[in-house]
């Protein structure tokens, strides 16, 4: 069939070849006027994106704008085109280099190493005999393209699956997350006690643990988490620099570079250390249901704890932060291996126009509900929690007061969750003191609640409760 060669669109994202060829654009073009008649161009059925015949295409559009043909150009205002629909997933140049594979412009070595390499970076998991078919290149030409890429995704796969380990998750779990079968998971496993004796020898000379998550492309948290192997939890503070206060004021100045990444309410990794150190054991496990960053996990691979994290941000694209909203879907069923639940919830009303996004808190926080849904869904998933977990479970709770500045709601204080922890079932046993750092507070706003005789608010608590 035919068609204006203005509804052909062309993507060049979708173009297979390194750059068009005026050459063999002026050779159709002459060859249209000599009156040749050549193989329709192949477009996307639905889309008309231009899959196969850019030279033939671009032949069509200089002889219809050239105007020395005295009017002859408007013969070629129309194209021969024939529709394909793309394999589902093919990638949508892949297929594109497999049409032109078919004919005598052929991509070259070159050219199809690019598409090669390209097609796995976006997906290290493609399979490269199915790059070879489509290419009409050998498989092991292919492979040899890409060996470097595959390479990387076994090491990440590799790191990924240590990581989860370490934090207590089984073959079956650890499987279903990374998308892999469980019989390499278990291939893998007994291989890491010698990767671990490895990282533990380059440390030991004096080598930097930065440098050496390089070297063997680990995630820095890994390579910290095996050199802490074997040290009590005194030691593995000791050596993360963070100083124990055996008080019930805990304060920190600064998040620890090491626990977690930039988030809306982010807190200081040091704290959840504390928690750990002082409420829990080597070896326990730990949920967080609104995980964040994943400064939870973190701090647990470091301390020897496993843990089951949880969050409706997907943002940090983390596989041991597993995509589950609490407010919806009520607790995992993981809660019940819980020793320890870490609870730092968004605080109410901190979700604005100022920190929706990627910035901010995103839609579907609690931080939006109104005051009695805020507080009723707390009653409620606590009252269930302590359903589902067992004798001794604890409990830590981080909240900060709100009051409203309007005089026109009732506040929200720290006996009021109190109050909802002990009706859902819970005994508080420990009252702690986790006070923001005044660092974190900007000076445009301490003028701000300074000019209008307002206090700003520095205080947080932590409820530590037991079932």
């Amino acid at each position: 069939m035919k068609i204006s060669i203005a509804s052909v669109r062309f993507d060049g994202t979708i173009y297979p070849r390194g750059k068009p060829s005026t050459t063999i654009v002026e050779e159709y073009a002459d060859a249209l006027l000599a009156g040749n008649i050549f193989p329709p161009i192949v477009l996307e059925s639905g889309t008309n994106r231009l899959l196969d015949g850019y030279h033939r295409w671009k032949a069509h559009k200089r002889l219809v704008e050239q105007p020395e043909l005295n009017g002859q150009g408007e013969q070629f205002v129309e194209i021969d085109v024939e529709f394909h629909t793309i394999p589902e997933g093919i990638p949508a140049k892949l297929y594109a280099a497999s049409l032109s594979s078919k004919h005598g412009h052929r991509l070259t070595s070159g050219e199809t190493k690019d598409l090669a390499r390209e097609i796995c970076e976006a997906n290290p998991d493609f399979a490269a005999q199915v790059i070879a078919e489509y290419v009409g290149r050998s498989e092991r030409t292919v492979s040899g393209y890409v060996s470097d890429i595959k390479g990387r995704r076994k090491e990440q796969q590799r790191a990924v699956i240590m990581r989860l380990d370490r934090l207590g998750w089984t073959q079956q779990e650890i499987s279903d997350v990374i998308d892999i079968p469980q019989q390499t998971v278990a291939d893998f496993l007994p291989k890491t006690a010698e990767l671990r004796l490895s990282v533990k020898s380059v440390l030991a000379s004096g080598i930097p643990h930065l440098e050496v998550a390089e070297r063997f492309n680990l995630p820095l948290q890994v390579v910290w988490a095996i050199d802490l192997d074997g040290r009590d939890d005194a030691e593995r503070l000791d050596r993360l620099g963070i100083k124990v206060q055996p008080y019930d004021v805990w304060q920190f100045a600064k998040c620890h570079d090491l626990f977690g990444s930039q988030h809306p309410g982010r807190i200081p990794g040091e704290l959840v250390a504390h928690v750990l150190y002082f409420f829990t054991q080597s070896g326990d496990t730990v949920i967080d249901p609104m995980a964040g960053s994943g400064t939870t996990p973190d701090v647990c691979l470091a301390m020897g704890r496993k843990c089951y994290a949880y969050d409706i941000d997907d943002r940090h694209g983390r596989n041991d932060i597993i995509t589950h909203n609490i407010a919806l879907d009520g607790w995992h069923e993981r809660i019940k291996k819980a020793d320890l639940i870490f609870w730092d919830p968004p605080y109410f009303e901190k979700m604005d126009s100022l920190n929706i996004g990627d910035t901010g808190y995103i839609e579907g926080s609690i931080s939006k509900l109104t005051r009695d849904e805020y507080l009723s869904f707390f009653e409620t998933r606590l009252t269930e929690a302590r359903a589902q977990v067992k004798k001794g479970t604890r409990l830590a709770f981080l909240m900060s007061d709100w009051d409203d500045n309007t005089e026109k709601r009732k506040g929200i204080f720290v006996w009021d969750y109190a109050d909802i922890i002990r009706r859902a079932g819970w005994r508080i046993v420990r009252h702690i003191q986790v006070p923001l750092s005044t660092q974190q507070v900007h000076p445009d706003i301490v003028n701000k609640f300074r000019k209008s005789r307002r206090l700003a608010r520095l205080e947080r608590y932590l409820l530590i409760c037991e079932s």
